[in-house]
């Protein structure tokens, strides 16, 4: 990944549910060595619709961190107003929605 972070999708059986843990090695920039306060990083979320989710964080009070595109997916991070970090993730480029055409 661009960010230089090591990850891995943890997946239950049967489930579309992911779980990311992700940590940042010593030389990235956003290494911090390990002190209480700095366990935890940020939840992800996927979003089938990125921008629309970008959007709707930041008119509910969200901090704009990040945002960036790495290959095929987009990633945003929000600091919420209590300070969490959020990310998103998705497709760079939504799937266009088809429209169907009616006999007239």
């Amino acid at each position: 990944m661009g960010h230089g972070g090591q990850w891995v999708h943890l997946v239950f059986p049967g489930s579309r549910h992911r779980l990311e843990l992700n940590y940042y090695p010593k030389g990235n920039r956003f290494y911090e060595p390990f002190r209480e306060g700095t366990e935890f990083d940020h939840f992800g979320f996927y979003a089938s619709d990125v921008a629309g989710w970008y959007r709707r964080a930041l008119r509910a009070g969200g901090k704009s961190i990040e945002d960036f595109v790495d290959g095929k997916s987009r990633l945003v991070y929000v600091n919420d107003p209590n300070g969490v970090c959020l990310e998103a993730f998705g497709p760079a480029r939504p799937r266009r929605k088809v429209r169907v055409r009616r006999p007239a």
